[in-house]
């Protein structure tokens, strides 16, 4: 049990590992922004047509674009579609502009980061001309920038019907599908764009958690793996391929590539404690204990409850030696700024530490310690009446050993009535009454353990008492 137990905690640590990695910001990337600002076109059909004192404007217009005098450009542009549409001199008529103006000015309006202002230009040239493929194209790059995706993905889907096929296309396509699930889909358009692109890491790590979505992780592995050796240094990559490793259980590699992290000083708090909870999966406690000490060093903000958490793996497993020397170490670094509620749960861990050694008057020191502190707390009371029902089975003296089970009796019945560990106060404390053999009174509180959780044991044991219980009543009832 407390290997799944592990395991499970170790998963879910490596859940921050599978979160979806947005492409790196493409939008400042300088290829993309003199591609992005200056990009005009006269293509048959999924572009619009200018006249040629538009055609001479944005001439002069890219001449300003390669010396980035991007702000005279967009004056220039205002000032010509004004005097086009309302002009000074009467001798002119007023006119149209082409959607390519508009669309020129979009991208002006998204490079200042005047986001709106862009997006009205850019829906304002698809009026215009509805299969203006690059107006499409922007508008969608625009929406992915401010993290509007369901807003993107019909764009970008527009823009690939009318013909657009760059990488840069397909790959935000794929991340538009992967936000949504549809990891076949996302991983098609990733697939293009890889194509596209080789190089990219953007497009080899979205292919990568489009495999791991469809659990192909042996071919996530694989294309991580690619990807850690062009970027050694990326921690996510190493964590995306750690998870990978996991949902294989593939472990001894999973630790591996955190050890890795951990020696390039790139390991936080949770991926230290996910190397703990592995190196106990392998009967490791010493390395374990390293582990989870280093987590509690390279914390920033004190996780004191995931800390406890992995002192109590070690308890389980059988190391309470260590989980003292762990605890030890979350008392210092908690220092006198610990909550209430963490003291009681450090206490509490350090019990069942001590439990756990044989440490008997320990134990019964620090639950008076915790009896103090939270006197009503559901989890000390069922502490305290496991160790009063302890204290009673060791006890060779009758009248003594029969006031420790008043005592135990007493603190489960108190416990019972917690909803946070109802379940196993009452399990105990049917198990007490049977051991008494006050089978009757088991029977009771056998049953509401079981309706709280059901199992096949506990419902076999609950038929045993069961019968018992009949056997006493009839005897009782025998002249």
């Amino acid at each position: 049990m407390f290997r799944i137990l592990t395991i499970s905690i170790a998963l879910s640590l490596a859940a921050s590992a599978e979160r979806i990695i947005p492409p790196s910001n493409l939008f400042r990337d300088p290829d993309f922004v003199k591609d992005f600002v200056g990009s005009y076109g006269f293509l048959a059909d999924v572009e619009p047509k200018v006249s040629s004192d538009e055609q001479t404007l944005l001439v002069t217009v890219r001449e300003m674009f390669e010396k980035s005098r991007f702000r005279e450009a967009e004056q220039e542009i205002v000032r010509f579609i004004k005097e086009t549409e309302a002009p000074t001199d009467p001798e002119k008529q007023p006119a149209e502009i082409s959607p390519a103006l508009v669309f020129v000015l979009g991208n002006l309006y998204f490079q200042a980061d005047r986001a709106d202002e862009a997006r009205r230009a850019f829906l304002e040239a698809i009026r215009r001309y509805p299969r203006f493929r690059r107006a499409h194209t922007n508008l969608a790059y625009l929406y992915i920038s401010k993290n509007q995706t369901d807003e993107a993905l019909p764009m970008l889907q527009k823009a690939i019907e009318l013909g657009e096929n760059s990488s840069r296309a397909y790959g935000l396509l794929g991340y538009c599908h992967l936000l949504k699930k549809n990891a076949l889909a996302a991983e098609n358009a990733y697939r293009q764009a890889y194509l596209l692109d080789p190089a990219s890491r953007d497009w080899k790590l979205g292919l990568a958690q489009t495999l791991m979505a469809q659990e192909k992780a042996a071919e996530a592995s694989n294309l991580l793996g690619s990807l850690i050796e062009e970027n050694p240094n990326d921690k996510q990559l190493w964590l995306q391929q750690t998870n990978a490793l996991l949902s294989m259980d593939r472990k001894d590699e999973a630790a591996v590539n955190l050890e890795i992290l951990r020696h390039k000083n790139l390991a936080d708090e949770g991926n230290l404690n996910l190397l703990g909870n592995l190196y106990m999966d392998r009967s490791e406690p010493q390395l374990a204990l390293y582990a989870y000490l280093a987590a509690i060093d390279k914390s920033t903000t004190f996780d004191v409850q995931r800390a406890l958490k992995s002192a109590r793996i070690l308890v389980d497993y059988g190391f309470p030696e260590k989980a003292e020397e762990l605890i030890a170490a979350i008392q210092s670094k908690a220092g006198d700024k610990i909550s209430p509620a963490d003291r009681t749960r450090l206490l509490l861990t350090e019990v069942r530490a001590a439990q756990a050694a044989g440490q008997t008057d320990r134990v019964g020191n620090l639950l008076d310690k915790l009896v103090e502190i939270n006197p009503a707390d559901g989890e000390v009371l069922l502490e305290l009446a496991r160790h009063k029902d302890k204290l009673a089975r060791d006890e060779e003296d009758e009248e003594k050993r029969k006031e420790w089970v008043v005592e135990a009796r007493t603190h489960y019945q108190l416990a019972v009535r917690s909803e946070a560990v109802a379940y196993p106060a009452n399990l105990a404390y049917g198990q007490m009454l049977v051991r008494e053999q006050r089978y009757t009174e088991a029977l009771p509180v056998l049953q509401a353990a079981l309706a709280l959780k059901k199992s096949d044991s506990l419902e076999q044991y609950v038929s045993r008492v069961r019968r018992a219980a009949d056997r006493q009543e009839d005897k009782k009832a025998k002249p």
